[in-house]
């Protein structure tokens, strides 16, 4: 997310851009923070002209730029428990975490997300996630597999006091 941010940076001039990175595990949030990749993981989906560009190999890893690592802030989160504390957010990037939760608690935290998103926010879901017959709090984006907006009708109670402003964010996971 940050490498494009930073590709995008001429056009996004004047915006006010934070990435919040989560994860319940203070390992995945470390090896986040040093940026460091393997190969294998490098080749997934990453273009070599933005690997060129933004990373430094290590040994036998790959290493992010100190820039684009700055760019984020790391923090531990549990879903399971409230982070309204967090404000409200333009962009949630849940992926590959709700596989893991009953049904019960897909809705808890689909609801919860709900809450956190602003009101033309946006959350993003991976390929074997839905909201669909969950909740009602999110409406399906047409002709955009796994992207979802607040269903503003369906909130069940506005904020006790005013949101802070709206951040972008990606939230993590995969335990």
């Amino acid at each position: 997310m940050a490498m494009c941010l930073r590709e995008m940076q001429q056009k996004i001039a004047g915006w006010r851009i934070e990435l919040l990175a989560t994860d319940l595990g203070n390992d995945v949030l470390e090896k986040a923070r040093q940026g460091l990749y393997s190969q294998f993981e490098v080749q997934r989906g990453l273009p070599i002209q933005l690997l060129i560009k933004h990373f430094t190999q290590v040994g036998e890893l790959w290493q992010i730029a100190p820039d684009i690592r700055s760019m984020v802030k790391y923090q531990q989160l549990n879903l399971l428990a409230d982070f309204a504390r967090l404000g409200r957010f333009d962009l949630i990037l849940c992926r590959n975490v709700l596989i893991y939760f009953d049904t019960e608690t897909k809705i808890s935290v689909l609801n919860r997300l709900a809450r956190s998103t602003a009101s033309d926010g946006y959350l993003m879901l991976g390929a074997a996630e839905t909201v669909v017959g969950l909740t009602n709090s999110f409406k399906v984006v047409p002709d955009k597999r796994g992207l979802y907006v607040p269903n503003i009708s369906a909130m069940m109670s506005p904020p006790a006091s005013k949101p802070p402003p709206p951040r972008l964010v990606a939230v993590s996971g995969g335990r």
